[in-house]
């Protein structure tokens, strides 16, 4: 059966078979959203158009641009009742304007409810294990906002500067951080210290301690435990390698407030996994609580799957000359998929590449032509 699955098909079925053991379950989105869910939450989207049309009865549509906008809007978690979720969907949206529209194929998972250090702990390690499904080796690199933001609030800079550092940030761009602070009259120990944590990378274990030295007010001290707080959970799962601490790591989108992470696989074009904390998401919908979660984003994995295309068309091409009656036709097929065999019929060999092949004769019996 597995012969008969898809790369991409075997990955989701182990997706699931994951996220459905620590207490996910499946949810099943529209394809269509009404249009001012995304024109009243533009700051909540990644890059990229909305596919807009007018339904039968006047309304204004959209194929879905994003998934996690559509749960934290139709679902909402009650006291002490976390929402446990996971999903593969595609979304439609322009990433690059020069490609024009794409169908972007996603799986993950979503938690809404009370997201304590446990709760942000194994996301962030069914993240790591997502990576590991996929094959090869993986880096997760997470971060946190409340790190960053309260090391740039210690600068005493304006929401513009602050706006541009987180820019810098992100690009890893030591010179521009520099010249930012400069020209804004932050100087000494603070930019110093916004300097090293940008260039802070490696396994977050090693790395708690720098977190410590570095911290200077409430908002870090939050960061820092809350990250070392996940760290110990991993560690319980066995799940720290290759999971990294990297600061460099800021917002994609608005929504997202403290914890973010980003995965990657080797021979990938860019990171095939994002998630993070997004509550602030949660209350512009009007609702209460945390939320935390991320996408594996299936169709940057492409370029992996291009060299595992299926070795043969199916194991077994059968040959029916006439000879034999569609019902010993259909009694052989039946005989040969119950073993477990994949079988095409066809009157003669032609093309295609089959691990054996056989002949039906008018006694239904079933010979070697290999």
């Amino acid at each position: 059966m597995d012969e008969i699955l898809t790369r991409e098909e075997r990955l989701l079925q182990s997706l699931r078979a994951l996220y459905s053991k620590y207490g996910y379950r499946p949810y099943r989105m529209s394809k269509f959203e009404e249009y001012d869910l995304y024109a009243n939450n533009r700051s909540f989207l990644p890059a990229g158009g909305v596919i807009t049309f007018p339904d039968t009865n006047g309304r204004l549509m959209a194929l879905k641009p994003d998934v996690t906008l559509s749960i934290a809007k139709n679902l909402t978690a009650r006291p002490g009742e976390p929402v446990r979720v996971y999903y593969d969907e595609s979304v439609y949206r322009a990433p690059d304007r020069q490609l024009g529209f794409q169908e972007i194929t996603q799986a993950g998972l979503e938690y809404l409810g009370e997201a304590d250090a446990y709760a942000m702990g194994e996301v962030v390690m069914l993240a790591a294990r997502s990576l590991a499904c996929l094959g090869g080796e993986y880096a997760l690199d997470i971060s946190h906002m409340g790190f960053i933001n309260g090391l740039i609030g210690a600068l005493g800079v304006d929401e513009h500067v602050r706006v541009e550092l987180l820019r810098a940030v992100s690009g890893r761009n030591i010179h521009a951080i520099r010249e930012l602070c400069a020209r804004s009259g932050a100087q000494g120990a603070p930019v110093e210290r916004l300097c090293r944590a940008v260039g802070l990378y490696g396994p977050v274990c090693e790395n708690l301690e720098a977190l410590r030295d570095m911290s200077v007010n409430s908002e870090t001290e939050r960061a820092v435990g809350e990250m070392s707080a996940i760290t110990g959970v991993l560690e319980s799962f066995g799940a720290l390698e290759g999971v990294n601490l990297d600061l460099s790591i800021t917002s994609d989108m608005d929504y997202y407030n403290g914890l973010v992470f980003k995965g990657y696989v080797a021979g990938a074009p860019s990171a095939v996994l994002s998630g993070g904390r997004y509550d602030s998401l949660l209350s512009k919908l009007g609702k209460s609580g945390a939320a935390v979660g991320f996408a594996v984003y299936l169709n940057l994995l492409e370029r992996l799957y291009e060299s595992d295309a299926p070795e043969y068309d199916a194991g077994v091409l059968l040959i029916n000359d006439s000879t034999a009656g569609p019902r010993a036709v259909a009694a052989a097929v039946k005989q040969l998929t119950d073993g477990g065999e994949s079988v095409v019929v066809r009157s003669a060999a032609g093309g295609g590449k089959f691990r054996r092949t056989l002949r039906i004769n008018a006694e239904g019996g079933l010979e070697s032509l290999d």
